[in-house]
């Protein structure tokens, strides 16, 4: 709110008040903002609006951390907007399978995945279960071996089920020498692993 009061001041209009001024752009505008999650008394961008206005007048300033994606494989409007690392994760995913880049897709899903899984075992207070004596996480196999029969993290059968098809697609792309991932690789876990991002984010507290 600063930020837009000081923008006003800039050109030349009367400094507004921060409270009546939040209170007006999120009731004018009820679906491009929300109050920030992270910083008190702030409000942010819907996320897909932020990134249409970035595709709209993005030529007006020199940006290279934008990112063009649009919903090409996972909902940004239902998925983004929680977590800053996860929001990129999530539209380097939609930028490499909409751009054919499938082999990188498959290690980001597979990355996406994984840190999923941690927020969620961070969230129920149960890290133990998936940690090194060293306090370091153990390798996805290890974690996904827990967490297919971990009572406390309850994720249902039908979901845990496919946990090592997400594991094995981004290994296969990451660690073989002669494999390349196509685009029916991806789209063969696509509906499961949207399922499995719903589920996760419920039990990391993030829905």
């Amino acid at each position: 709110m600063a930020k837009i009061v000081l923008w006003l001041e800039e050109c030349n209009f009367s400094k507004p008040n921060t409270s009546r001024l939040k209170k007006h752009l999120i009731k004018w505008q009820s679906k491009s903002f929300l109050s920030s999650k992270t910083v008190k008394g702030a409000i942010e961008f819907v996320p897909a609006v932020l990134q249409a206005l970035e595709r709209k007048y993005g030529t007006l300033w020199i940006d290279t951390t934008t990112i063009e994606s649009h919903d090409e494989l996972l909902e940004e409007a239902k998925f983004c907007g929680k977590r800053q690392f996860l929001t990129r994760l999530i539209q380097q995913i939609n930028f490499t399978y909409g751009n054919n880049c499938f082999d990188a897709c498959a290690v980001l899903m597979r990355r996406l995945f994984e840190v999923l899984l941690i927020l969620s075992y961070q969230n129920k207070g149960i890290e133990a279960y998936i940690t090194k004596p060293d306090g370091s996480y153990k390798m996805l196999e290890g974690i996904v071996k827990d967490a297919v029969q971990n009572k406390v993290l309850g994720v249902p059968a039908r979901i845990s089920r496919n946990f090592d098809a997400f594991r094995e697609v981004g290994n296969n792309s990451a660690h073989s020498i002669t494999y390349t991932a196509g685009k029916l690789d991806i789209d063969n876990i696509a509906r499961d692993y949207r399922v499995m991002m719903e589920d996760l984010y419920d039990r990391a507290g993030l829905m």
